[in-house]
């Protein structure tokens, strides 16, 4: 059986051989590291045996914008860096073109290396509102005008989404497994904002995205660092069919979730690089994959992963523990 057949058997809720896996490895030290040892990152991933691959390209950026008037000349001045620009501005700056070439030369490169290549599944890291916004005016100015200026925020959303909607089509037609919507809500035991504002105002916009998605015949999944407990049955009930990486350590539940979900919902995640793995302590590595893996296992609708890139605090001989742990817990 191929790594792409158990990954969309794990996300139809149908037992493979064995739970279908992956891991995400922050680019920094800890990548020197896998090389030094493994000789590249493509051989470390052999080694853990994994069955899909995520592809990180941007999304959309801003153009050099040639401001007229006051409130312009000042965002110029500014520069247009991360989080720079106002409401107002933001509704008005041109975004970068989505049909640039350069944007799906990574996923083209993982479609034929890893898709075509190692029969790995593919899954295409994709823009989602709230997180997005945040790049181009700031968390702090975006959840104050979530509040005061409501409409002003959801025009930008749908600014961003027809961006987005061209990214989406070209990936699709590019190939790709699942269309993985980047969207962090939470922080650490609650969500950045509340499930009242998330419905109002995140949610319209980020429901026309799922069923863009939905309607050219891909998986959807989403990311979601920290706290969104109160929203996953909205999420469901938008048509994602897979979540990452209830994260533990900000408040999630995993078996919780997949006792609450576990038909309708593929559970991404499983290993917590925030406290357990850097911990450095291996029963308790041992423990937290007992009590998560076997459990959400059943019926298929598990995809183990690193809660989110695994960073340079760090072992990798712990990675290889749990993976290997993997190997005994994850069989069907």
């Amino acid at each position: 059986m191929t790594g792409r057949e158990r990954v969309l058997l794990a996300l139809d809720h149908r037992e493979a051989d064995r739970v279908p896996r992956t891991i995400w490895v922050d680019g920094g030290e800890i990548m020197t590291r896998v090389v030094a040892r493994f000789g590249s990152y493509e051989a470390f991933l052999d080694e853990l045996d994994t069955d899909m691959f995520q592809a990180f390209p941007g999304g959309p950026g801003m153009v050099e914008w040639d401001a007229v008037g006051a409130d312009r000349t000042a965002a110029r001045g500014r520069g247009l860096s991360q989080g720079a620009l106002t409401i107002d501005e933001a509704l008005q700056v041109p975004f970068t073109d989505p049909a640039t070439s350069s944007i799906y030369e990574p996923i083209k490169a993982a479609v034929d290396f890893h898709q075509k290549g190692k029969s790995r599944a593919i899954w295409v890291q994709t823009p989602g509102c709230f997180e997005t916004a945040n790049g181009i005016i700031g968390m702090e100015r975006q959840l104050m005008e979530m509040a005061l200026q409501p409409d002003k925020v959801t025009a930008l959303y749908h600014r961003q989404l027809g961006w987005t909607k061209v990214y989406i089509d070209r990936c699709v037609a590019l190939g790709v497994d699942v269309v993985h919507v980047s969207d962090d809500l939470g922080a650490n035991g609650r969500m950045l904002f509340s499930p009242a504002a998330f419905r109002k105002v995140v949610k319209p916009a980020l429901s026309e995205e799922a069923a863009y998605v939905r309607a050219r015949g891909a998986h959807l999944s989403i990311h979601s660092c920290g706290y969104f407990d109160d929203v996953v049955g909205d999420l469901v009930e938008m048509g994602f069919d897979c979540m990452h990486p209830f994260q533990e350590s900000a408040g999630m539940d995993i078996p919780g979730i997949k006792r609450r979900y576990g038909g309708r919902l593929t559970i991404y995640g499983g290993l917590d690089v925030r406290t357990t793995l850097p911990s450095g302590d291996r029963e308790r590595i041992r423990a937290d994959l007992e009590r998560i893996v076997p459990a959400c296992k059943r019926g298929g609708g598990l995809l183990f992963c690193s809660s989110h890139t695994v960073h340079s605090d760090c072992s990798i001989d712990d990675v290889l523990y749990a993976y290997d742990l993997l190997d005994r817990l994850g069989r069907y």
